[in-house]
């Protein structure tokens, strides 16, 4: 090993947290918030988004775990049958790179953070935020419907076709199955109740 290469310890001593990190306190905050919203729905009307609130905690607090418990390098596993003499092609031809050259940078979770990484979630967790405060404002129905042309359109569909059908069947989806079906009343919304 050569005193040019870090050691896992050192890769992320007075960086930021991972990726990972931030991702799982992020859906820890957005699930308790969301389960603090259903307290004041009634016991029929909050089950299911209860339960998948519920699921989205645990697999929150599971990615959190994971980045607290994981080595400074994660690719650190993958590069351990790497030595001269392993038989791979990286030492064999020169054909290939080796895997901690193919992921190196931010892609590995090493701290390394950009505009371009933080964009995509940064958006996501704006749109979550006003899904939430919209829910209270103007109801269930049209706050879904707002979110997920919100949603869509971050995550780079343009096509008014796509996002008229989407959000027209989903809320119609939603309407029949808890509305009809299910008679679970949604929420109203403090301007159409």
């Amino acid at each position: 090993m050569s005193s040019s290469t870090p050691s896992p310890t050192r890769a992320r001593t007075g960086r930021s947290p991972s990726p990972d990190l931030i991702l799982g306190l992020a859906l820890i905050a957005v699930s308790l918030g969301f389960l603090a919203y259903t307290l004041g729905l009634s016991a029929q009307a909050a089950a299911w988004p209860r339960g998948v609130l519920a699921l989205l905690l645990v697999l929150a607090v599971a990615i959190t775990v994971r980045a607290l418990r994981s080595p400074a390098v994660p690719g650190a596993a993958a590069t351990a049958g790497t030595e001269p003499g392993t038989g791979t092609a990286s030492d064999t031809d020169g054909s290939a790179p080796a895997p901690e050259t193919a992921t190196t940078g931010s892609a590995r979770g090493d701290g390394e953070w950009s505009r371009r990484v933080l964009r995509g979630p940064a958006l996501t967790l704006l749109v979550v935020v006003a899904y939430i405060a919209l829910l209270q404002v103007i109801g269930f129905l049209p706050a879904t419907a707002l979110y997920l042309l919100g949603h869509l359109w971050f995550g780079g569909v343009r096509d008014w076709r796509i996002l008229a059908g989407v959000v027209v069947g989903v809320v119609a989806f939603v309407q029949l199955l808890f509305v009809y079906q299910l008679s679970v009343p949604l929420p109203a919304g403090l301007l159409f109740e």
